[in-house]
């Protein structure tokens, strides 16, 4: 027999190569990103840890279950365990896997040659995200049997505990996309930190929800039987979701192009996020402090970003504005990529927040608590006001000396805090020392967070005179502190208000320069 026959007798026989491609990778019409880093992400020595980790304490525990007397508290006992072991997996271990997600590409010099090629920055951010939650996804899908043989010992709410997890599986998806959004951010104290502080915080909730019987309140409010939980179940779940979004459209935000318009979108989805709350406060009855710690999550990621945008708008990005003619160019003040605009979508939403509430208040009976509590929280709601703005004031005078604007924004504000903090121990000092009221913070109340302690003082004023049985007004009166964060917050808002009208002859320049380019063809 010759070498060529040989050759062809040993050689094996050719397979479908489509028939091969279903089985042994990814599919093509997958994004090339998201295959790039679920390659990565199975293979990498973290997730193959906690996978198998995860695998074997279950299969222990469960085990140890099957042994015990009593089946049914053995049960109860098991559901806490596959809770916490698969709640520190993917709500701590999983998330901060992202914290260098989009700092790596950066890093190393690999953000601009994606996004030359078909991949945009959304795709590349959405890849990274989907990557690690597929991978979350699976380790879903790896404790499925356990809960199925939990199942049979008796006494499970299954719907409750079904909700339970997919909620846990939710809030990695969310963490996950804060994480990944933020790694776009250079500071290493805030994209490492940040992130760090919020995972402390969820692993003492863990603990705390496990070991302290919260488990048994968590399958309670998942049960949705109470009048409300449903409204108070979609309330969360649309703080989350829109949540993660944010982050996520902030640092595609942070690689894309200067040509891109991402600003716009979160603008928008901040405003549309407000109306629905208003409509599900509305439906749910919710009271006043529930309707204010939503404006507050809603409204902060959206002003901060807002008001430390970089002003680098070009004549492309004005097009789609400049077609509906002058109600483009107002829209544009609005919502146009960069902070001039970003100060004047501030007084929007403060604005349309202000609304909301003052609408929940004329149509809910009992959304009004007493008027020692609603005075309190207006001044909450003002000093948290103030934060968001004063250290934009102080953006805009040391702009030209500020190299990472958002990470300075962030510093400024936690100087604030650190002042309050300090302010509020010489306070305790003079109390204990003089055994009367600290006047002196009266001088600082310029500082936003200052009004919280005025308030106390005020209310501590108040009981002191009951305690000593002398004649008093029926409440504290909170009056001038809000007449103080009024006046406050309308001249910090004032002086942005001047900074951006400035940058308006800008502003016109790059829309003639848009009128006067020619449209570039986009036909093939």
């Amino acid at each position: 027999m010759s070498v060529p026959a040989a050759a062809a007798a040993a050689k094996p026989p050719p397979m479908d190569s489509e028939v091969m491609g279903r089985f042994d990778d990814f599919s093509d019409k997958l994004s090339p990103m998201l295959v790039k880093e679920l390659r990565q992400g199975l293979r990498a020595k973290t997730f193959v840890i906690v996978f198998l980790t995860l695998q074997a304490l279950l299969a222990v525990v469960l085990l140890i279950g099957i042994s015990a007397a009593s089946p049914e508290g053995a049960g109860q006992v098991v559901s806490k365990v596959i809770f916490l072991f698969f709640s520190m997996a993917v709500l701590l271990v999983q998330p901060l896997r992202g914290v260098g997600a989009l700092h790596n590409e950066i890093k190393g010099n690999t953000i601009d040659l994606m996004v030359l090629t078909r991949l945009g920055a959304w795709r590349i951010v959405l890849g990274k995200w989907v990557a690690i939650v597929s991978q979350s996804a699976l380790l879903l899908t790896a404790i499925a049997p356990y809960l199925i043989l939990r199942y049979f010992f008796g006494g499970m709410n299954l719907f409750a505990e079904l909700l339970l997890l997919g909620l846990v599986f939710l809030g990695s998806a969310i963490f996950t996309a804060f994480t990944v959004g933020i790694s776009a951010i250079a500071p290493i104290l805030v994209r490492g930190l940040v992130p760090l502080v919020v995972a402390i915080g969820i692993a003492m909730g863990i603990f705390g929800a496990i070991f302290d019987d919260g488990f048994h309140e968590m399958i309670e409010f998942c049960s949705l039987q109470k009048e409300g939980m449903g409204w108070g179940l979609l309330a969360g779940i649309l703080t989350g979701v829109y949540g993660g979004w944010f982050a996520l459209a902030s640092g595609t935000s942070m690689i894309a192009p200067m040509a891109e318009n991402h600003s716009t979108a979160r603008r928008v989805a901040a405003i549309a996020a407000v109306l629905a709350l208003a409509v599900i406060a509305w439906g749910g009855d919710f009271d006043r402090a529930s309707v204010c710690v939503l404006l507050v999550l809603f409204s902060v990621p959206a002003i901060a970003f807002a008001l430390t945008e970089p002003f680098e708008l070009l004549p492309p990005v004005c097009r789609p504005f400049l077609k509906y003619g002058a109600a483009g160019k107002l829209a544009g003040r609005f919502f146009y990529p960069g902070w001039p605009s970003g100060i004047l979508f501030t007084a929007l939403l403060l604005g349309l927040g202000a609304a909301v509430h003052f609408g929940l208040q004329a149509l809910n009976p009992g959304y009004m608590p007493g008027i020692d509590r609603a005075r309190m929280q207006d001044v909450t709601m003002l000093a948290f006001t103030g934060t968001l703005l004063l250290p934009a004031v102080v953006l805009r005078i040391f702009s030209a000396k500020v190299r990472h604007a958002f990470a300075f924004y962030l510093f400024i504000a936690v100087i604030l805090g650190g002042l309050t903090l300090g302010l509020a121990m010489i306070s305790q000092w003079f109390i204990t020392e003089y055994v009367e009221s600290p006047k002196f913070l009266w001088y600082f109340s310029w500082i936003p967070p200052v009004k919280m302690l005025l308030a106390k003082m005020i209310q501590d004023d108040f009981y002191a005179v009951l305690r000593d049985g002398r004649p008093t007004t029926g409440a504290p009166n909170y009056v001038p502190v809000v007449i103080t964060g009024l006046i406050t917050t309308g001249t910090y808002l004032a002086v942005l208000l001047v900074f951006a009208v400035r940058k308006f002859a800008a502003l016109r320049e790059i829309e003639e320069d848009a009128d006067a380019q020619p449209v570039p063809d986009t036909a093939p």
